[in-house]
């Protein structure tokens, strides 16, 4: 009888990871995925305002994810006027002001390049 308890006991403990496992995949396998955008860095480049011309911009950090323009600043902003234009098309998709480090813009339409400007 001991025996009997000690094989059914241990069966136990080596079923057990099997079970957990099994019911894991199921559970993963019903849950539907969902397609997420994938991160696009871009070029973004920095003008001052007041009319300065430099012929190499600084670029600063951004990405496109979900039709999103996010522009990461190095330090934080606090009330400045921005104007975000797309490079190729020159369409403004921003203009206000903005306090913060991360700017996120809606796009309608996305484009390959952009302009941060100081106004």
């Amino acid at each position: 009888m001991k025996a009997l308890s000690f094989v059914l006991f241990s069966g136990l403990f080596i079923m057990q990871p099997l079970c957990i496992s099994l019911n894991a995949s199921a559970e993963s396998a019903s849950v539907p995925t969902e397609k997420k955008e994938i991160k696009r860095p871009i070029n973004i480049h920095l003008l001052k305002g007041n009319g300065s011309v430099r012929s190499i911009y600084p670029i600063i950090p951004g990405y496109i994810q979900d039709n999103q323009l996010y522009i990461c600043f190095e330090t934080s902003i606090d009330n400045q006027c921005l104007v975000v234009k797309d490079a190729g098309s020159g369409e403004i998709v921003y203009s206000g002001t903005f306090t913060g480090n991360t700017l996120v813009v809606a796009l309608a339409n996305s484009g390959e390049s952009y302009t941060v400007e100081f106004v």
